[in-house]
């Protein structure tokens, strides 16, 4: 088990790198801009559901109904309790089963060490393994071997959702940025249960002499590998909505993408550009319109002729001219005329 003392060690270490990240993220997004905030996708509505019924489903896995009987806790026994005397005490609770003698045979046959595989590995482990018997050599080797196929099959069906809700095709690239990290987190979780079961000091319970201090992990495991994918999926729930609605983990689009954009807006630029020149060629070509511009601008230039001779006009130019760097309006004219035509 983890002590206090090497949680203590870790957040010490880790906690002045992840304290200023933390802080940063909280502040972006208690500062984001409204604008920003956008509709969650209907695509990335999938993903989260995907996500809220497996955390739900990890969540119910958790409740003790479905959960193996423990019959140490049900009769209120020791492990060195003689199989016999369980038996009997089981009886007087509910009737008797075929996996119940299985187990007494096993317990009988394994003796401690059964006891000891059976708070470790749960009834199902130690009644069906054909491959070896509590007691002889290697046999709690062959025991986790023969255990690893249910242990890890919650967490490859975690990882299937977590494929699932991470999928370009259904959740986006909202939900695909996270791909990776989903990946990481649901097998590293499947390796921290196996290493945890491998490695598990059954010397505690051998040396136990009360009910409440037998450490029956089987159980225990059940319940915190339940916790902690309904943790993970939750969070990733919570980041990938974050980054949909534009609340957090913003990032600037791929440079494909932006030239992609680029492009668009060109070719709709040009097509513009083009569809001006045929209207001015049309207005140009026929003397009819062009008698009406040139009627226009005619107007025009002798009713701005009448309104730059009205006084107020004419001080509120001065006005203007005064707070004017003509100089600088000059060099930057001449310099958005060498734009323009430097390439004629």
């Amino acid at each position: 088990m983890v002590s206090w003392q090497s949680i203590q060690s870790l957040l010490f270490f880790f906690g002045p790198l992840l304290l200023p990240r933390v802080l940063a993220t909280y502040r972006s997004l208690r500062s984001r801009p409204a604008a920003q905030i956008r509709a969650l996708p209907q695509a990335t509505s999938y993903a989260l559901a995907v996500l809220f019924v497996s955390g739900l489903l990890a969540f119910f896995s958790t409740f003790p109904v479905f959960a193996p009987a423990n019959i140490f806790r049900q009769t209120q026994s020791r492990l060195q309790t003689p199989a016999g005397v369980l038996l009997t005490r089981l009886a007087a609770l509910r009737p008797l089963t075929a996996v119940d003698e299985k187990l007494r045979q096993a317990l009988d046959s394994g003796g401690l060490d059964a006891r000891l595989l059976y708070a470790r590995y749960g009834p199902h482990v130690v009644t069906t393994c054909p491959f070896a018997i509590p007691g002889e050599l290697d046999a709690g080797r062959t025991y986790l071997f023969y255990a690893l196929p249910s242990i890890i099959t919650p967490h490859l069906l975690h990882l299937f959702a977590l494929g699932i809700a991470t999928s370009a095709l259904l959740s986006g690239k909202e939900g695909a940025r996270w791909r990776t990290v989903a990946a990481i987190a649901g097998m590293v979780l499947a390796a921290a249960e196996v290493w945890f079961v491998a490695n598990y000091d059954d010397r505690r319970n051998a040396r136990s002499t009360r009910l409440n201090e037998i450490d029956f992990i089987y159980w225990k495991l059940q319940v915190w590998r339940g916790l902690a994918i309904a943790t993970i999926d939750g969070a990733l729930g919570w980041v990938i909505w974050l980054q949909a609605t534009g609340r957090a983990f913003l990032s600037p689009p791929p440079v494909r993408e932006r030239l992609l954009d680029h492009g668009k807006l060109m070719e709709g630029l040009l097509g513009k550009t083009r569809g001006l020149g045929v209207v001015r060629n049309g207005t140009v070509r026929d003397a009819s319109m062009r008698s009406k511009v040139d009627d226009y601008w005619v107007k025009e230039s002798e009713v701005m002729k009448d309104v730059f001779e009205e006084p107020e006009v004419l001080e509120a130019q001065r006005n203007a001219l005064r707070r004017i760097d003509i100089v600088k309006i000059g060099r930057e004219a001449d310099s958005y005329v060498q734009t323009i035509l430097g390439g004629l």
